[in-house]
């Protein structure tokens, strides 16, 4: 039901995770971010306790390896989970149960995964790996939005997209950078709207912002967004 992109960046050593789904609400239950530590979404049938297990086991030393063996011990329902592990250093984990039903899996590479479950076919996994490393030279979160549109045009799931989610912490953050989500479409799959439609056009208009409410905007309070953007694009 659900297809996903889990990465950092070796370079700004930032973590994120891009999302979409049918039903509503994704980026309330999936993505779990925690700066300097990993990024991990835990799907299919969900369950936020492994996330948040996953990051500090990861805060504790533990590889994403060992994290999947640590928590397929203490959930009954493992098969049933979809869990991606993308630490800030370190090898990348994945596992896909036997349980997550038709279409479900995974591909990663050296920084990230690309994973779903309820998908029209192996294409979107596929699709989305390819954009991640296409889209090498682009801001983070653009990197992330563009790997979840591959996977949208490569059919997403069969009855389309009700929810959708973008996360990044950058490191040293307190708060994650970014947080966008569309918790439930204006106008459904089935008249033609798409969460991961909506998605990019949230994101479009609040990426020339980012810089300002990250951190600028607390020290400033005589200072609103709008002014802000007149004096930087003037």
């Amino acid at each position: 039901m659900t297809y996903t992109v889990v990465a950092r960046c070796p370079d700004t050593r930032a973590l994120g995770i891009c999302l979409a789904t049918s039903p509503f609400g994704v980026a309330s239950r999936c993505p779990h971010v925690r700066s300097n530590v990993a990024a991990i979404s835990s799907q299919s049938h969900s369950n936020w306790r492994l996330a948040l297990m996953g990051l500090d086991m990861v805060e504790n030393g533990l590889t994403g390896a060992e994290i999947l063996k640590t928590l397929a011990a203490y959930d009954a329902h493992f098969a049933y989970r979809q869990v991606g592990i993308v630490p800030l250093t370190g090898p990348v984990a994945v596992h896909t149960g036997a349980k997550c039903g038709p279409w479900a899996g995974h591909k990663h590479g050296e920084d990230f995964i690309t994973m779903g479950n309820g998908l029209v076919g192996p294409g979107v996994v596929e699709a989305m790996h390819d954009a991640f490393l296409d889209n090498a030279g682009q801001d983070f979160e653009e990197r992330l939005l563009r790997t979840i549109e591959a996977g949208f045009g490569a059919g997403g799931e069969p009855i389309g997209q009700r929810s959708a989610g973008l996360i990044v912490a950058d490191a040293n953050a307190a708060r994650p950078r970014t947080d966008l989500r569309i918790d439930k479409v204006a106008v459904p799959p089935e008249e033609g709207g798409d969460a991961v439609k909506e998605l990019r056009a949230l994101f479009d208009s609040f990426k020339p912002l980012i810089p300002y409410y990250a951190d600028f905007w607390l020290d400033h309070p005589e200072v609103g967004w709008k002014q802000w953007l007149a004096e930087r694009t003037a």
